[in-house]
């Protein structure tokens, strides 16, 4: 291996957590350096690691400005000579979000590795310094170039478009339902059995400032009012998180058709953990009949993942039009 540099970003989360005084864990109250003191790293790892705190912050208070934060971060550093990697601590209610996002909007060459834990560092069989050894061992590694944002956890290496967090408390917190992982990190070695098909594009180009685009889950009697408030309240862009194959109440289809009619792009996704929309069926409220209006189907995203994808994009500015830049960005 040769002699690099590899750049740890911090943003808090469990991995970061110290104990306060109403016995709950304060997420982001340990610094970087500190975590890092702790991490055992195999006796030829050669790369050199620099720790720097982003953020300190426990993953449900990630916002839009901090993905494009992070995403600054990670584009300078790929412009430096002598980094061969990234690995970034998080909080894991989020960090798929985050992972997604990265994937999207970098080119992918250099390697950038999401990590956390479902255990803090002082809790018994914390699996805090187990994963960021491993994620630092990614990073490090000559085979990961080019597969775009990983996830590592568990001794698992995920694709950041599947990876999804699976358990609110157990250790193995992430999989990758549809497809399995990419691969495993066992001690000082790194098996990949797979690689993941990213989009042809180097990465999506975006502004300063991301779009509101809101997620509205269908349920049995859920209110189309919901439809037009989310509108009224400054979204510019929906994803119905749809029933079996993308399918919503019969009642939301004239809310709808008037907010598509408005110019509001719609994406429709799938509840269910695995499978895709398909037009499958004719009725009201059916995928067929909402793609009849100008939803689009996205079809192997969760529907926090669908949201990042069209945020970029309404964010892009581009002269293709959406659904094609989507099925662009998604195939």
């Amino acid at each position: 291996m040769t002699t690099n540099r590899i750049v740890v970003l911090t943003t808090g989360g469990t991995i970061a957590s110290q104990p306060d005084e109403s016995g709950r864990n304060r997420s982001g109250a340990l610094q970087g350096d500190a975590l890092m003191a702790q991490v055992s790293l195999p006796p030829d790892f050669e790369a050199r690691v620099e720790v720097r705190s982003v953020l300190q912050k426990p993953s449900n208070a990630m916002t839009c400005d901090d993905l494009l934060l992070l995403r600054d971060h990670c584009q300078a550093l790929a412009e430096s000579p002598d980094v061969c990697g990234v690995v970034i601590t998080h909080g894991t209610d989020t960090l798929e979000e985050t992972a997604y996002f990265l994937d999207i909007t970098l080119p992918g060459q250099l390697p950038i590795v999401l990590t956390g834990s479902q255990r803090a560092p002082h809790e018994p069989g914390t699996d805090a310094f187990r994963n960021l050894a491993d994620a630092l061992q990614v990073a490090a590694a000559s085979q990961v170039s080019g597969l775009g944002t990983l996830v590592v956890f568990n001794q698992t290496i995920y694709a950041a478009r599947q990876v999804r967090k699976v358990s609110t408390f157990q250790v193995n917190g992430f999989a990758a339902p549809e497809t399995g992982p990419l691969g495993y990190v066992d001690g000082a070695r790194i098996r990949l059995a797979a690689r993941p098909v990213r989009p042809p594009a180097s990465a999506v180009a975006i502004g300063s400032t991301l779009p509101r685009v809101d997620i509205l889950p269908a349920y049995l009697g859920a209110s189309p009012s919901l439809i037009d408030a989310a509108v009224e309240a400054g979204a510019v862009g929906l994803v119905i998180d749809g029933l079996g194959r993308g399918h919503v109440p019969p009642d939301w289809v004239p809310s709808l058709a008037r907010v598509i009619e408005r110019g509001v792009p719609i994406a429709v996704v799938s509840s269910c953990p695995s499978g895709p929309v398909h037009q499958a069926y004719e009725f009201t409220g059916s995928l067929a009949s909402l793609e009849s209006m100008g939803a689009l189907p996205v079809l192997d995203l969760s529907a926090r993942k669908a949201r990042l994808a069209l945020t970029v994009l309404l964010a892009s500015p581009s002269q293709q039009g959406l659904a094609a830049r989507m099925k662009t960005l998604l195939n």
